[in-house]
């Protein structure tokens, strides 16, 4: 990514980068399983959620209430051409590609996260959804 908040001296291990793709990836399938009770396995207490075209939600008991509350969920969610990129803060900024499949069809987006580290491991921090189409 080039926003100019990367660190380049400081190099994520393949583990790391790893657990970081596998955190990204499994929002896809608590989602589609409709797991909501299970989204803090994935995203922090505090996460900052947008997705202007659906909602909103600021920590993790809202955004499993909003979630809850969407009528007509999407069917399957799928994560490609993921990004990591660590950041001085120690935090990692990630970028990837979205598609989603709805009755109404496929429709594309960009995810852009921040994932850090805790006790549990890394959780997304703040999620913010760009529609392409």
């Amino acid at each position: 990514m080039q926003d100019g908040g990367h660190v380049t001296d400081i190099v994520l291990s393949s583990a790391e980068e790893a657990a970081i793709r596998n955190v990204l990836a499994s929002v896809a399938y608590l989602l589609d399983a409709r797991q909501y009770d299970r989204l803090g396995d994935v995203f922090s207490e505090d996460i900052h959620f947008e997705n202007p075209s659906r909602l909103i939600a600021d920590g993790l008991p809202a955004l499993i209430e909003a979630m809850t509350a969407i009528s007509e969920p999407a069917l399957s969610h799928h994560i490609t051409n993921v990004i990591v990129d660590l950041q001085a803060d120690g935090t990692a900024a990630c970028i990837s590609k979205a598609l989603t499949l709805r009755k109404t069809g496929v429709h594309a987006a960009e995810y852009r996260d921040v994932v850090r580290r805790d006790g549990d491991g890394w959780r997304i921090c703040s999620r913010k959804i760009r529609s392409l189409g």
